[in-house]
């Protein structure tokens, strides 16, 4: 099945997202749906890129681009604990069941979006608000071939 790894270019996700955490590059991404604003009513912080970035799995760090590439089962059942545990300890959800069942909704959420991509392109999100409540925009980049290495 395919899902989003985080990319890092340069330095430019440390300055940006200094508040908030930059993902290292190839951590794993959830679309991370959960973790924005209400953006009709503005950003939480001044500095929040909700409204730009994916999310890590574990340690909630933003990134700006993801990959789309395979991971297996094991991997997979990884980023949903880490998802379920962040939604229980750190969010308050009611339950483990609870926690456990909303990281399975996001996990299976970007799944599917990154199904919808060919594998080994990059991918940024652009958030706003919608009559729905928040739409989301793809754009789509083959990744850079530099030399013999992947970027």
């Amino acid at each position: 099945m395919k899902f989003l790894r985080a990319v890092r270019l340069d330095d430019s996700d440390l300055r940006v997202l200094a508040e908030e955490g930059a993902a290292a590059g190839g951590e794993w991404l959830v679309s991370g749906g959960y973790a924005v604003c209400d953006l009709a009513q503005g950003h939480r912080a001044p500095r929040c890129h909700c409204d730009t970035t994916f999310v890590v799995a574990g340690s909630q760090r933003r990134c700006t681009i993801g990959e789309v590439v395979e991971i297996d089962a094991p991997a997979y059942e990884r980023v949903m604990a880490l998802l379920a545990r962040h939604f229980l300890e750190a969010l308050g959800a009611p339950s483990t069941e609870a926690a456990k069942a909303a990281a399975e909704e996001e996990c299976a959420y970007t799944a599917d979006l990154a199904a919808g991509f060919p594998p080994d392109v990059w991918i940024t999100v652009k958030r706003e608000p919608s009559p729905d409540g928040v739409g989301e925009r793809y754009s789509v980049f083959r990744r850079l071939m530099i030399g013999s290495h992947k970027f």
